[in-house]
C-alpha cells in the first residue's frame, strides 16, 4: 500500500515539475521515484496486507506483478529521455499520466472487490485516452485517442452493467462472497447472474485485447506515440491479465460451464485473429499490435488451465514478453528517424550492414517473441503448453502450437528485411542510453531463457 501511495504522490510531483523550464530533470526524478516504489514493494513481500474493509489485498501475487510493471516502466522512462529530447511542451504531463496509469495498474493487481477493480481499470484507462492523442497535430493520433475513448467507454458501460447484475443477484461486491454464492448453484446459474458475469468478463477482455474485443488495438497502437504504444503493449497488458487471473481465481473458479466455453472460444479466436491478422501487415506497429493480440491468446491458455502454477507462468510470460517488446520499439524509433518517419517493414532493410550489433539484438528479440530457443520467449510458450497439456487441454494446445508456428513467419519477415542489403544505407544515430537498453534487454531475454524462474505466488 505504501508503494501505491508513493506512486500517486510521485505522479503529482512530476506534474508540478512541469512548471520548471528544465525538462531534463523529469525523467531522472520519475525513475528515482519508481526505484523507491520498487523498494517499497519488496518491503511488502510476504505480509499479505488488506485495506479498506478488505477491498484491497496486497499479497505476493499483486506485489510480484507490481514489481514487474515498475521495472518495465523504468525501462520505458529511460527510453523516454531520448524520445522526448526534441519535445518542448507537455513532457511532464506525459510522464505523470503514465505514472498515474501505473497506480491504476497496482489496483488492478490487488483488488478483492469489484468496485476496486472498476476504479483500477478507470484510473489506468483515462490517462491512456489522453496519452494516445499525445501528438496533437497528427490525425492518426487524434483518431487513436478518439477510438480508444469511445470503445473504452462502451466497454466500461458493459462492465458496470455486469457489476450491477451480479450485485443484484448476490448482494455483494466481494469476490470470495461471490464465489461462495456461485458454488451453491452447482453450475446452473440464474440468468441475471450469468449475464452479469459474462459482461464483467467482456469488460476485462477488452483491456487485454482478446478477440472479438480487439478491434481498437491495431488502430490505437499505430496512431499513439510510440513510447505510449510501448507502455500499452507491456505494462497495460500485464495489469490486464493480472486482473483477469485474479478475477477468475478469487471469484469465479471453478467456472460455470457456459462461461468456460465462452472463454475457450475467446482464447481460440484470439490466437487465430492475432496470428492470421499479423501475416498481411506491412506497418510495423500494426504488426506488433496483432502480435500482441496473439500473445493474449497464449496467456489466456495458461490462465484457463486452472493449475497451481498458472500464476507463476503468467508472471514469467508477461515479464519476458515486455522485456523483449520495449527494446524492439526503441530500434523501431531509430529506424523510423533514419527513414524519413516511415513505419513500414522496409525501414529495417540494410540494418545489418549499417549497425550489425543492433541487427543481431533485433533478431534475438524477435526470436523471443516468436518463441524460438534459447530465448525466454520459447520457455514462456513451452511452460504454457506443458501446463495446458498436463491439464488435459489437448486440442486447444495443438491449435495454439500451430498458431505459434504461423507466428514465426511474420516475425521472420522483419528479420529478412534486417539482413537484406540496401542501396543507400541509412544513417542510424543511437544514444548511449538506448544502446545500453537494447543490450541489457537482449542479454536478459537470453539469460532468462536459460535460467527459468518461478516465484511462489
Amino acid at each position: 500500500m505504501t508503494a501505491l501511495i508513493f506512486t500517486i504522490v510521485l505522479g503529482i510531483l512530476v506534474l508540478y515539475l512541469g512548471f520548471i523550464k528544465n525538462k531534463t530533470i523529469l525523467a531522472p526524478v520519475a525513475i528515482a521515484g519508481l526505484l523507491v516504489s520498487l523498494y517499497l514493494s519488496f518491503q511488502d513481500w510476504g505480509l499479505g496486507s488488506m485495506y479498506f474493509h478488505n477491498m484491497i489485498l496486497f499479497d505476493n501475487f499483486s506485489i510480484a506483478f507490481n514489481i514487474s510493471m515498475i521495472i518495465i516502466t523504468i525501462l520505458i522512462f529511460i527510453f523516454g529521455i531520448d524520445y522526448y529530447e526534441d519535445m518542448k511542451l507537455h513532457v511532464a504531463e506525459q510522464y505523470a499520466l503514465m505514472i498515474f496509469a501505473l497506480a491504476g495498474a497496482f489496483l488492478m493487481t490487488s483488488f478483492s472487490n469489484l468496485i476496486m477493480l472498476f476504479l483500477g481499470i478507470e484510473i489506468l484507462s483515462i490517462p491512456l485516452y489522453v496519452l494516445a492523442g499525445g501528438k496533437k497535430y497528427s490525425y492518426r493520433s487524434n483518431e487513436a485517442s478518439f477510438k480508444y475513448f469511445m470503445l473504452g467507454s462502451f466497454a466500461t458501460a458493459i462492465f458496470l452493467f455486469g457489476i450491477a447484475l451480479v450485485y443484484g443477484a448476490s448482494a455483494t461486491f466481494y469476490l470470495p462472497e461471490i464465489k461462495t454464492f456461485i458454488a451453491q448453484f452447482n453450475g446452473h446459474l440464474p440468468p441475471m447472474l450469468l449475464v452479469g458475469l459474462l459482461f464483467i468478463l467482456i469488460g476485462v477482455a477488452f483491456k487485454v485485447a482478446a478477440a472479438p474485443f480487439h478491434f481498437w488495438s491495431p488502430d490505437v497502437y499505430e496512431g499513439a506515440p510510440t513510447l505510449v504504444t510501448a507502455f500499452m503493449s507491456t505494462v497495460v497488458k500485464t495489469a490486464g491479465f493480472a486482473a483477469f487471473y485474479r478475477l477468475l481465481n478469487m471469484g469465479l473458479l471453478p467456472l460455470p460451464i457456459p462461461l468456460e466455453k465462452a472463454l475457450w472460444v475467446m482464447t481460440a479466436l484470439t490466437l487465430f485473429v492475432g496470428n492470421l491478422g499479423a501475416l498481411k501487415q506491412t506497418n510495423f506497429k500494426r504488426l506488433l499490435a496483432y502480435s500482441s493480440i496473439s500473445h493474449s491468446g497464449f496467456i489466456m491458455l495458461a490462465m484457463l488451465s486452472q493449475h497451481g502454477s498458472s500464476a507463476a507462468v503468467l508472471l514469467y510470460y508477461t515479464f519476458v514478453y515486455s522485456l523483449a517488446t520495449v527494446p524492439i520499439f526503441i530500434i523501431f524509433i531509430l529506424m523510423k528517424r533514419a527513414s524519413e518517419r516511415h513505419e513500414e517493414l522496409f525501414i529495417f532493410r540494410g540494418l545489418f550492414k549499417t549497425k550489425p550489433w543492433i541487427a543481431v539484438f533485433m533478431t534475438i528479440l524477435l526470436m523471443s517473441l516468436a518463441g524460438i530457443p534459447p530465448t525466454s520467449g520459447f520457455m514462456a510458450k513451452y511452460q504454457v503448453f506443458v501446463l495446458s497439456i498436463s491439464q488435459g487441454i489437448l486440442w486447444t494446445s495443438i491449435f495454439a502450437i500451430l498458431m505459434a508456428i504461423i507466428g514465426i513467419y511474420y516475425y521472420f519477415n522483419v528479420v529478412r528485411e534486417v539482413f537484406t542489403e540496401r542501396e543507400q544505407p541509412s544513417v542510424i544515430i543511437v544514444s548511449k542510453l538506448n544502446a545500453a537498453l537494447i543490450i541489457v534487454c537482449g542479454v536478459a531475454v537470453v539469460i532468462l531463457g536459460i535460467f527459468v524462474w518461478k516465484l511462489p505466488i
